[in-house]
């Protein structure tokens, strides 16, 4: 996966997205649609591409990660970094600790 250009991954519903997680864990910029649970982290990390379910849309996206490699690879440190914060064991042990101090509160 990390000597991969991209992960692509539209779909209609998608629990987490543990794909893209995967993907992003390696440094791959990632482009996929407001059905993947995991595409809020995504935009706000600017870690690649949210769109709509539409081919337009998709087609636009890829293309502009195809002609763009220095913004895809700014993309992959960007999406890199969100699993670190979010989603690395230490992370989850973190928000797991701070769930756990909330029910005391």
């Amino acid at each position: 996966m990390q000597d991969a250009d991209m992960f692509i991954l539209p779909s209609y519903y998608e629990n987490f997205g543990i794909a893209v997680a995967e993907a992003m864990a390696t440094g791959t910029p990632v482009i996929i649609s407001e059905g993947v649970y995991i595409w809020p982290d995504v935009k706000n990390y600017d870690a690649g591409w949210v769109t709509t379910l539409d081919v337009d849309a998709l087609t636009q996206a890829i293309e502009t990660a195809i002609l763009s490699p220095e913004i895809r690879e700014e993309r992959g440190k960007n999406a890199y970094q969100l699993v670190k914060d979010k989603y690395s064991w230490s992370a989850i042990a973190q928000q797991v600790i701070e769930a756990y101090h909330n029910l005391n509160n």
